[in-house]
């Protein structure tokens, strides 16, 4: 043991006292013989008491031998505490009886081989951390199935479009099977077996992702990954999405096609002219402009001289001069033809200055508008005889620019207005408007001109002897093939007289309202009078009704035996006949109730209203040994008497409407809904509504059939099949319209029924 490579020691007894220890165990410890061996453990080595203590306290109590693996504790050795680890075993000894005295120590340091193993993961995560932090897309593949080992966020967000849970983890293929299509799957194949690095750039490359496949133009490089052993292990991918540089590129050179075409296909003629020596270099299509063959050359001053005398004095050489000085050249002249034919071109050129800010050359277009000229002539006398025309008209006629400023005005508006054409111009139009009818005006008339829509108002109009008469004004914009405004074209017509008429046409309605007004209060108070009138005569005919119950029971009771069975069956008929008649008389005065004007509103908590209702029910519902289950229900402010006879309908009706040998079970559920998703069309939809559902598994009813059974007296079933007079729902109906609510009804034979009440949310 003393000779041993690693460290020993033999504790004895139970406060640890060191009885050997060989010297690889005294230089782990940083201790000399005499320091440790003959003394307490923990005296000499107090630092590792807290890590140590309860273990060896376990192993010489239990006789278990403990293993320790690269177990971290601080040494106070050479002069200060260090982190060590060590594997260690603590051996329990026994003597013959059994009995554990001491403890054996075998200890081996492996320190620096921990280090080593933390700094590697260190250095790992950093390399993670270089991955995942570049600006740069970088994934990193691993193996010869390419399994993604990690991506960092540009190429997850940008290229991939994918979280990384999605590829981690995951072979390069199962995650992206389109590249199997293209050549970068060879190209890692061929960088893996070869251990060179690859480099592209503007690759095509196809994506596919949650959005649909995306084409990418990429600068990429693929570098092996070598391990100690030189073999590779992985290849890390770094990419750069150039896409938008290639596609701006791509645009250049198309926009320099279409410049191309646009000369072509406007027939504009280019030309470049040096201010210092005045060469002029042109394309063919100039000399075609001036009537000559396009391989005719001229020069500057040639041109000059086929320009129109009296254009080139007062139009062309003015132009050149300006543009010498501003930079911008711009005309439109006449040129004469060698047939002496006289044709139109405009010219537009820029001018190019040296280091100095000296003209240096101008570059410049030119195209024949002769075509467009004649157009402007033709529209000219067109407008002439628009004019004139307009002019013979009684109407006002009037147009504006694209900004709505008004520019003509036909006579019939000097004459009406008695001002001239410099006042109205001047002062504007809004003069001979009524100054209480102007603010209106101006509203319409700029939403007009700002959203490109007609103009229609109404306005009353000064005549020159200051009388105002009602004016119908209107205007449609003149839009071009592009849809842009090009003017506004108006008229104004006078509709005084039939103003007037409707004046006295709406006072003679206002009059017969105020009638119906008075003839609808009537009714509505001979409509009370009637509900009390009912209320008051369905108790009064209750009255004879329980007489003739009474007495017909009476009969039946003392004078059976006298009676024959066609006898007793007439009075079991009338007994039935003034049941149901007694059961209208009840309905009659809850749908009276529930017409009632005087409506109180209280906060109830409707879980004691259905609660009270349960209970009044409840020798109906035990009977049918029905399960009734609810979820808590809103507290609401309601007419509490009509709630409960709301509530006391659709309980009875669920458990009224059974299937045979079925026990019933009614759920009522409750929360909210946006007013959107309510089905009915009454439905306000930008309300929210508190809904509260009853739903039985009964017998339903055809879907057809809703809106039938909210109406007094109808019935889907025989009174033979099920008792009832036909107004309980209808007395529903009426209750959710006293609280401004819904009420909807959802049915299938055979399957159940629905019934929903829908109440605003304030």
């Amino acid at each position: 043991m003393k000779q041993a490579p690693v460290g020993i020691a033999i504790l004895r007894g139970d406060d640890f006292t060191v009885e050997m220890a060989n010297d690889s165990y005294l230089n782990v410890v940083d201790r000399t013989e005499e320091e440790l061996v003959g003394r307490l453990l923990f005296d000499v080595l107090p630092e590792v008491r807290e890590y140590v203590e309860p273990i060896l306290n376990n192993v010489l109590k239990t006789g278990i031998p403990y293993h320790g693996n690269e177990f971290e504790v601080t040494l106070r050795r050479f002069g200060q505490p260090q982190q060590c680890y060590f594997n260690f075993v603590y051996q329990p000894l026994h003597e013959e009886t059994g009995e554990v005295t001491g403890i054996i120590v075998v200890a081996t340091e492996v320190t620096e081989q921990v280090l080593s193993k933390q700094g590697l993961v260190r250095s790992e995560n950093q390399f993670r951390n270089l991955v995942t932090q570049s600006q740069f897309a970088k994934a990193i593949f691993k193996g010869e199935d390419f399994i993604i080992s990690i991506a960092n966020e540009t190429m997850l967000k940008d290229l991939w479009r994918r979280e990384l849970h999605e590829v981690v983890g995951r072979k390069l293929l199962d995650v992206f099977p389109e590249l199997s299509d293209q050549k970068f799957v060879k190209i890692l194949k061929d960088v893996y077996q070869k251990g060179k690095i690859y480099r592209e750039n503007e690759a095509l490359a196809y994506v596919d992702g949650p959005d649909g496949i995306k084409k990418f133009y990429l600068d990429y490089q693929y570098a092996p990954m070598f391990e100690v052993d030189g073999s590779v292990s992985g290849i890390m991918v770094s990419v750069n999405d150039v896409t938008e540089k290639v596609r701006f590129r791509q645009q250049i050179a198309e926009a320099a096609d279409r410049l191309s075409l646009a000369t072509d296909g406007t027939k504009l003629a280019t030309w470049d002219l040096n201010l210092q020596t005045f060469d002029l270099i042109h394309s063919g299509r100039l000399a075609s402009i001036f009537g000559y063959p396009e391989s005719t050359v001229f020069t500057h001053f040639e041109l000059r001289d086929r320009v129109h005398p009296d254009d080139r004095r007062d139009i062309v050489e003015p132009a050149f001069k300006f543009a010498l000085e501003n930079g911008t050249y711009y005309y439109d002249a006449r040129i004469i033809h060698p047939d002496k034919s006289v044709h139109w071109v405009r010219t537009q050129g820029k001018v190019l200055y040296n280091d100095d800010h000296v003209p240096h050359r101008m570059l410049g277009t030119m195209m024949d508008i002769t075509d467009r000229k004649q157009a402007e002539l033709a529209l000219k006398t067109s407008e002439g005889k628009f004019r004139t025309l307009a002019d013979s008209m009684p109407q006002f006629v009037w147009t504006g620019d694209t900004e709505g400023h008004l520019n003509y005005f036909n006579q019939s508006v000097y004459d009406y207005s008695g001002l001239s054409s410099e006042k109205i111009h001047g002062e504007g139009w809004l003069q001979i408007i009524h100054p209480d009818d102007r603010p209106e005006h101006r509203r319409l008339w700029h939403h007009s001109v700002e959203n490109g829509v007609d103009f229609l108002v109404e306005h009353r109009l000064r005549r020159f002897d200051g009388e105002y008469r009602w004016h119908l004004s209107r205007a449609i914009p003149q839009k071009n093939a592009d849809a842009a405004i090009q003017m506004w074209v108006g008229t104004s017509t006078d509709i005084h007289d039939s103003k007037m008429f409707i004046d006295q046409l709406e006072a003679k309605v206002q009059v017969r309202t105020n009638e119906l007004t008075i003839a609808n209060n009537e009714l509505i108070r001979t409509n009370m009078e009637l509900a009390q009138f009912a209320y008051v005569a369905s108790h009064d005919l209750q009255e004879p009704l329980r007489k003739i119950q009474t007495f017909a029971t009476r009969i039946l009771e003392t004078e059976s035996a006298n009676l024959s069975d066609r006898g007793k069956d007439y009075f079991n008929r009338m007994q039935a006949s003034s049941t149901r008649m007694q059961q209208l008389i009840i309905d009659l005065l809850a749908f009276s109730r529930a017409n009632a004007v005087e409506k109180l509103f209280e906060e109830t908590d409707l879980n004691v209203v259905l609660k009270n209702v349960k209970e009044q029910l409840n020798e109906l519902i035990l009977q049918k040994s029905a399960v009734i289950v609810s979820e808590t229900l809103p507290v609401k402010s309601v007419i509490v008497y009509q709630f409960e006879q709301l509530f006391m309908n659709l309980i009875a009706n669920a458990l009224k409407f059974t299937k045979p040998g079925i026990a019933p079970v009614i759920n009522i559920r409750s929360g909210r809904v946006d007013g959107q998703l309510v089905l009915l069309p009454e439905a306000d939809h930008n309300k929210t509504y508190e809904f509260i559902s009853f739903t039985d598994n009964g017998i339903g009813f055809e879907p057809q059939f809703k809106d039938r059974i909210f109406q007094v007296f109808q019935r889907l079933h025989s009174r033979s099949a099920f008792e009832g007079t036909g107004i309980g729902l209808a007395i529903c109906k009426k209750i959710v319209d006293n609280h401004k609510g819904l009420i909807d009804a959802v049915g299938k034979p055979g399957i159940g029924a629905t019934f929903i009440i829908y109440l605003p949310v304030d």
